[in-house]
C-alpha cells in the first residue's frame, strides 16, 4: 500500500479503516482509504471525515495534509448508493457540513492530488486551501451529463476558479487537465514529469512541515483574515489587515521572529500545545533520558523518578554507574534494546544539545522506534529542533518534562499553564 508505515511509526500496512491517520509532529495526514470504488465520497466516508476534521481533533496539529489510496483522488459521490434504497436522504447536506468543515478549517488544509478528482471530490479538493497535483491529475464536475447538475460541487468550484472557468466545467463536464486546472487556479503547484505517488505524497508533507515551522496562532490567523476579506470590499479589506497587523506586532511570536531575523539567527519559537501532548503520549513506550545524574540534589534525577512512575525509564550518563537504581549507559545506542520512544535531554543548549538531537535522528532514520526529543527546560538548539521536525520527529524545547506529567495527571490543559 501506497500509505506505507513511515520509518518513525510501525503499524500493520494492510487495514479495512476508510481513513488512516498519522500524526508527523505538527502535521496531522488524513489517508483516504477506499481504492476499490475509487476512494468515492460513501456516506460512511463523509462521516468519517467530518469526524477527523472535527475541531477537537484539527486542534491537535497546525496543518492538515489530505491524500488517497491508489490512482485516482476521488470518482466523487458512490453513484450505487445514492441510487439504493438503503441510501440517507441528508446524503448532501451531510457532504456539504463536511466541505464547510474542511473550508472553515481553523488551520491551512492541503490536498495532493493524482488521477480523477470528479464531482464531490473535486469539490473536496476546491475546498483545500492548497492543491499539490500530479500531472496526470484530472478535474471534473461531470452531473450535467447524467441528468445530476453538481449542484453543491458549484458552491466550492465557483470560489475557487473564474465564473467562466466554474460554467464550462459545470454545463460541459469538461475535464480539466493538471495544466489547466493550475491555470485557473484549482491547483497551487504541479509536481515535475516521471514524479511517483509516492514522490507526490512526499514533497506534500515536505510542504506542510513547511507550514507548520510557523507558530500555530500565526497560521490560525492568517487563515482566519484571508477568510474574513474574501470578497471584501478593498477598504474594509485593509481596514481588518491592518488592525491584524498591529495585533500580531504585539504579540511574543513576531517579536522573537523579528529579533531572530535582525539578529541572523532561526527564531526559538515556542513548543505547541499539541507536541506537549504527543510527546507526554509517548512516555509509556519508554524514555531515555540524557544526562540523568545519581544525585537526588539534582533536577534531573528528579525528572527521572517521575518518568519511572509514567513508564520505562533509561539513564544516559558516561559518569554514573546507576541512577534510581536503574543501570547507566554512556550512549543512547547502548541502552538495552533501544528501547525507547522519547528522548529528555539534560544538556546545553546549542551543540551539547543539538549533538543528541542528530544522534537522536540518525537513530529514527535507522528504524529503533525513537519518535520524539524533549530538551528540558532553559535547553534549545533550534537548528536542530528543525531538522528533527523535517525528519518527522516531535520535538518538545524548554519545558519541564515532569512539570507537564503532574499537569496531564491533574487533567489540566496544556493552554493553562
Amino acid at each position: 500500500a501506497r500509505f506505507a508505515p513511515s520509518k518513525f511509526e510501525r503499524r500493520p500496512r494492510r487495514t479495512m479503516a476508510l481513513v488512516l491517520e498519522r500524526c508527523f509532529g505538527r502535521v496531522l495526514h488524513l489517508h483516504i482509504n477506499s481504492p476499490k470504488n475509487l476512494n468515492a465520497l460513501s456516506g460512511l466516508l463523509i462521516s468519517t471525515l467530518s469526524e477527523k476534521f472535527s475541531p477537537s481533533n484539527v486542534k491537535r496539529a497546525s496543518v492538515i495534509l489530505v491524500t488517497s489510496e491508489g490512482k485516482h483522488f476521488g470518482a466523487g459521490h458512490d453513484l450505487s448508493e445514492m441510487t439504493s434504497g438503503s441510501c440517507d436522504p441528508q446524503l448532501f447536506r451531510t457532504c456539504s457540513e463536511l466541505m464547510e468543515l474542511v473550508a472553515n478549517c481553523e488551520i491551512p488544509v492541503v490536498a495532493a492530488v493524482q488521477g480523477c478528482a470528479f464531482a464531490a471530490s473535486c469539490q473536496l479538493a476546491a475546498s483545500c486551501d492548497v492543491v499539490i497535483a500530479m500531472r496526470n491529475a484530472r478535474f471534473s464536475t461531470p452531473g450535467a451529463k447524467i441528468g445530476l447538475f453538481c449542484s453543491t460541487p458549484s458552491v466550492a468550484l465557483t470560489r475557487a476558479v473564474p465564473s467562466k472557468v466554474a460554467a464550462d466545467m459545470l454545463f460541459t463536464a469538461r475535464e480539466l487537465t493538471a495544466d489547466e486546472a493550475l491555470q485557473a487556479g484549482l491547483v497551487s503547484r504541479l509536481m515535475p514529469e516521471g514524479a511517483s505517488m509516492e514522490d507526490l505524497e512526499a514533497e506534500a508533507l515536505r510542504m506542510c512541515r513547511r507550514m507548520a515551522e510557523a507558530p500555530r496562532e500565526v497560521l490560525v490567523g492568517g487563515k482566519a483574515l484571508l477568510r474574513a476579506n474574501a470578497g471584501e470590499p478593498l477598504h474594509a479589506a485593509y481596514e481588518r489587515a491592518s488592525e491584524a497587523m498591529e495585533r500580531g506586532l504585539s504579540r511574543g511570536v513576531a517579536r522573537e521572529g523579528i529579533t531572530a531575523f535582525l539578529e541572523k539567527r532561526l527564531p526559538s519559537w515556542p513548543t505547541e500545545d499539541l507536541e506537549i501532548e504527543q510527546a507526554l503520549d509517548l512516555v509509556p513506550d519508554g524514555v531515555a533520558v540524557v544526562g540523568a545524574s545519581p544525585n537526588p540534589m539534582r533536577p534531573s534525577h528528579g525528572v527521572f523518578l517521575a518518568i519511572q512512575q509514567m513508564g520505562p525509564a533509561y539513564p544516559v550518563n558516561p559518569s554514573a554507574d546507576e541512577v534510581a537504581g536503574v543501570p547507566a549507559v554512556a550512549d543512547l545506542a547502548s541502552v538495552p534494546g533501544r528501547a525507547f520512544a522519547l528522548v529528555n535531554v539534560f544538556r546545553a543548549s546549542g551543540d551539547p544539545a543539538a549533538q543528541v538531537i542528530d544522534d537522536v535522528i540518525a537513530m529514527a532514520a535507522a528504524g529503533h522506534g525513537v519518535r520524539g526529543v524533549w530538551l528540558q527546560l532553559g535547553v534549545r538548539a533550534p537548528a536542530a529542533e528543525k531538522r528533527a521536525r523535517e525528519a518527522g520527529l516531535i520535538v518538545v524545547a524548554d519545558r519541564c518534562l515532569s512539570v507537564e506529567l503532574r499537569r496531564r495527571r491533574s487533567h489540566v490543559p496544556a493552554a493553562g499553564l
